[in-house]
């Protein structure tokens, strides 16, 4: 799965703040003298080489990804953004006043992939979007990555201003998601770097995962207090799965974002300021990009239709796509949602995350794939009719 694990809302600010002091100058970091909470460093536990989690626990890693960036480290405070379950992501103040954003990779130490999304995002800074993308800055040997001791990577991004949607600004937000989708279009890079596996291919999702172990784990103990719906949605997994591999390989393909919703959106006065978080971009149908907007939008009470209708309003202005693809959306929502437990079964497996990271929310997973079922004729016609396919 492709979960959110950038925020870069400046509003968005938890209360713990870890702070360098000193009286050097705003690029001055040196060492940590004072901390809000001293009981982060006192609980924290030392990790495997391959694991870094989304919470900071290990203050020493946030201080060396910062000593790249910087000659000194005193007089910053680091703030935790909230969200995100994949990587470390913390908001950084100079002694300046300047904030940017501190992202700590927590994705199997693949530095293929970082530089993947960074190349990406290079090219779609210097296209004339009607948005941001975020920029990641130089460290002092002029890379925008770096490896760091424990086998992370790391980078540093300028802060873009802006909140999380949630559910406003629907129609701008898929604007701009089409906008997205066309520009991608024009993003020169070579098929062969990609290692993020296309949606079709749900056993290639995470490096841990595969047909086996996944039905072993859905069958296992770890689901027993959520047994009916983990075997309805075992059931799902599997149909959707050779569904897909069958009906739909004659579909467009393109690079897409690949984890694009209203998480990775910020928005200021009901306008799109950012889309973020492009770690899962890959070339993958056409089609799946709107399926994975609109799959956040799913089972939203009272009534998530019309978010839909809104989104795809928005995304019929500067997306298209051909009326195969419009009557393939509805699997592809549901192709999307199920991924989601897939990876998140595999970042258990590979001991990257805790299994309650999907026991959590799989029945929120089933919800959302029984309300596309019930509605996959009234998703369809609304795609359309305002793509006038």
């Amino acid at each position: 799965m492709r979960f959110s694990s950038v925020v870069f809302a400046g509003a968005l600010l938890a209360r713990t703040a870890f702070s360098f002091q000193s009286g050097s100058s705003a690029h001055s970091i040196s060492r940590m003298t004072a901390l809000r909470s001293t009981a982060a460093t006192e609980e924290a536990v030392a990790a495997p080489k391959s694991f870094v989690g989304s919470k900071l626990n290990d203050l020493d890693i946030a201080k060396e990804a910062l000593a790249k960036f910087y000659d000194d480290i005193e007089g910053v405070t680091i703030e935790p953004t909230t969200g995100g379950v994949n990587n470390i992501v913390q908001y950084i103040t100079l002694p300046s006043g300047e904030r940017e954003l501190l992202r700590i990779y927590n994705n199997g130490c693949d530095s293929m992939r970082v530089q993947w999304e960074h190349d990406i995002l290079k090219q779609l800074n210097t296209f004339d979007l009607s948005f941001g993308v975020p920029k990641f800055l130089e460290t002092k040997e002029g890379t925008t990555m770096v490896r760091l001791s424990n086998g992370a990577d790391a980078c540093m991004c300028e802060l873009i201003p802006g909140g999380l949607p949630k559910l406003t600004a629907v129609e701008d937000i898929g604007r701009a998601s089409g906008e997205l989708n066309t520009a991608l279009t024009k993003v020169d890079i070579q098929t062969s770097r990609c290692n993020v596996a296309p949606y079709w291919k749900m056993w290639d999702v995470h490096h841990a995962v595969t047909r086996e172990s996944f039905e072993e784990e859905m069958n296992g103990p770890h689901f027993d207090e959520v047994r009916e719906t983990a075997d309805r949605m075992l059931k799902e997994t599997l149909d959707i799965v050779d569904r897909c591999e069958g009906k739909y390989q004659s579909l467009p393909i393109q690079l897409i974002h690949g984890d694009l919703h209203y998480d990775n959106v910020l928005v200021d006065e009901g306008k799109v300021t950012a889309l973020l978080d492009f770690e899962f971009a890959a070339f993958d149908w056409r089609a799946m990009e709107l399926a994975i907007c609109l799959s956040k939008y799913a089972g939203e009470e009272p009534d998530a239709m019309p978010y839909f209708v809104d989104f795809i309003t928005g995304f019929a202005k500067t997306g298209k796509l051909t009326k195969e693809e419009a009557e393939a959306v509805p699997d592809l929502i549901n192709l999307r949602i199920l991924s989601n437990i897939v990876y998140f079964v595999g970042r258990h497996q590979a001991q990257e995350d805790n299994i309650s990271s999907v026991t959590t929310r799989i029945q929120n997973y089933e919800k959302r794939v029984k309300w596309v079922n019930e509605n996959s004729d009234a998703i369809v016609k609304c795609i359309v009719d305002e793509m006038g396919l």
